[in-house]
């Protein structure tokens, strides 16, 4: 019998995330039993063939049998890191579609694998204490609603804000140069909070956010203002404070790990330096009684670790513990994706009600954990969806760095115990002890950059737009643009895949043709704008324009991200307990 040429993506699903200069992939048979399929020809050889173009680094194969799993780290592939690259996509997240091109070979006879519905487990007794924890975001701009949903039908002991990504830190500090009067915590705290202060303390719910950002202290004396406001009495708000490390990065020999130089030598261009704290404030804060706890930088996975430790006394030095819930909190701190966002794919993965999805519960004992959504809120909580979230944004996923911890996630398991309910099973026996280190954040001031667009459409659309590249490429020419870095992208032809792009002989009818440059200073910034308005008398034929009425500049200051470790006892944590009083400020 013959083998057929397939695309992965009809055997397997994927997920691809980012870390600095990164890009995780995973790649999840549908059927566990393909899982020596993708082994045998899912190689770093296939993946580089597919990548080859836009990936200048390594690429790392690391294997999850236990899974049907395989998950990739690809380095040098996003063009500098989320904070620097020009890349029209910035984040990666894009590059799982890409990896799901490759050709896989399989027999004749082998049909598509597609999501369906896991087959029930039996059920179980379960006994003793147990903690329910519901994901209210998972990041600063996500949406609103389910944190009240989640306040009013969950039944939970703590709701739990996830609000910051790798660049968070660099974009507060870029808004800061920008503007002197943005604040250094979340802009949207009080408009999360406003709505659920009150019935959180009747309901005695408590609430975990790291919306502290830069300035927990400055966030929780605007929350004490906000509850004052709202007439609550009593609220006991508690800031984690510590890892701002941007006085000292400089002096206490760090080196960056992408670059191996000295972080002294970058000392003019520091403008942030923030380590990933472990759970050890949240801890302290919650035995000292705190409604509301904001903190600064703590790894994600904390935000639900640190409830758990306080609730079960578990000690920081019960290393299985620890993994036990930083896998938890890991599985949890992307809130909707584990309830089928940014899974959904139709004709493979389905997900219905994806305008209404529900955020994920955890309810944690000390020796179980299920992990459910609202009944009737959309979205689609499977094993399939968890699997993707277990490996989302992981290197090696039998050595998961946490601050409190090194986890072992290949010893993760995942049942359907009803729909939208599934048990989560840990064999925590290669888990370790803490690393002696902690990850920092350097923020590094590097410049300006900006984009600017043009659009065409109709017959020789494609004709006109590389035209206008070569006209743009001799101005820049003539008026000596000083670009550290230019890029040209053809919207709907090779801006998301770049160069990895795989060819096509149709003729697209639209074409946006995008322009983005990086500077050391905004006047050479600012030339591009110039250069692209003319074009509106001055260019081809049927010239569109993006955003022509807008006469701002798009200029904006580079905040680029690099890393370093540094030893965890040059970082302190510091607890500030502050309370409201609505008698007073009456």
């Amino acid at each position: 019998m013959t083998d057929d040429i397939v695309l992965l993506r009809e055997i397997a699903h994927s997920r691809s995330g980012e870390k600095g200069n990164s890009s995780m992939i995973s790649v999840i048979a549908y059927d566990e039993g393909d899982y020596d399929l993708l082994r045998r020809q899912v190689t770093v050889e296939a993946v580089r063939a597919v990548f080859g173009p836009i990936t200048k680094g390594a690429i790392t194969r690391h294997e999850a049998p236990g899974l049907g799993a395989l998950n990739f780290v690809l380095e040098e592939v996003l063009e500098g890191g989320r904070s620097r690259t020009l890349a029209f996509e910035e984040s990666g997240k894009a590059l799982s579609s890409l990896m799901l091109t490759l050709p896989i070979r399989v027999p004749a006879s082998r049909r598509r694998a597609k999501t369906a519905a896991a087959p029930l487990a039996p059920p179980r007794r379960r006994s003793g204490k147990s903690i329910r924890l519901g994901s209210a975001t998972a990041w600063s701009r996500d949406r609103f609603e389910p944190a009240s949903d989640l306040l009013e039908r969950a039944g939970l002991d703590y709701l739990c804000f996830e609000t910051m990504s790798e660049v968070t830190m660099s974009a507060a500090q870029a808004a800061r140069i920008e503007d002197a009067s943005a604040p250094l915590y979340d802009p949207y705290l009080v408009a999360r909070m406003a709505p659920i202060l009150r019935q959180a303390k009747t309901q005695g719910v408590r609430i975990i956010s790291n919306q502290g950002w830069l300035d927990p202290v400055g966030a929780a004396r605007r929350l004490v203002e906000l509850a004052e406001e709202l007439g609550l009495d009593d609220l006991r708000i508690a800031a984690v404070e510590g890892g701002i490390l941007t006085d000292r990065i400089t002096e206490i020999g760090a080196t960056f790990t992408e670059t191996g130089r000295s972080v002294g030598e970058s000392r003019d261009a520091v403008v942030s330096a923030e380590a990933y704290m472990g759970a050890a404030g949240i801890v302290e804060a919650l035995a000292n009684g705190a409604d509301v706890v904001l903190t600064t930088r703590v790894a994600d996975g904390c935000l639900y670790l640190g409830p758990l430790m306080h609730e079960f006394g578990w000690s920081p030095d019960d290393h299985e513990r620890m993994a036990r819930g930083m896998i938890i909190g890991h599985l949890m701190e992307c809130g909707a994706q584990i309830c089928g966002g940014y899974f959904a794919d139709p004709g493979f993965k389905e997900v219905p009600g994806l305008a209404d999805l529900g955020n994920p519960i955890a309810e944690v004992a000390e020796d179980w954990a299920i992990l459910s959504k609202l009944p009737g809120s959309g979205g689609s909580l499977t094993p399939a969806t968890c699997k993707e979230q277990l490996l989302y944004e992981v290197g090696d996923p039998a050595a998961y760095y946490c601050p409190d911890c090194v986890a072992d996630l290949t010893g993760v398991r995942f049942e359907q115990v009803a729909p939208d309910e599934v048990e989560v099973a840990i064999d925590l026996s290669g888990s370790r002890v803490r690393p002696p280190t902690l990850k920092v954040l350097v923020g590094l001031r590097e410049g300006f950059m900006t984009e600017e667009m043009v659009i065409f459409a109709g017959p020789g659309a494609l004709r006109r737009a590389q035209a206008t590249q070569a006209l743009l490429e001799e101005r820049f020419r003539k008026i000596d643009l000083k670009a550290d870095d230019l890029r040209f992208d053809y919207l709907g032809l090779n801006a998301v895949h770049r160069e990895a792009t795989p060819p096509s002989d149709t003729e697209p009818y639209e074409v946006i043709l995008r322009v983005a440059l990086r500077t050391s200073s905004r006047a050479e910034a600012d030339k591009l704008r110039r250069e692209i308005d003319p074009l509106a008398v001055n260019g081809l034929s049927g010239t569109g324009k993006w955003a022509t009425s807008s006469p701002g500049s798009r200029v904006r200051p580079v905040v680029g991200l690099n890393s370093c470790l540094v030893d965890r006892s040059i970082v302190p944590t510091r607890v500030t307990m502050m309370r409201s009083s609505a008698k007073e400020h009456a």
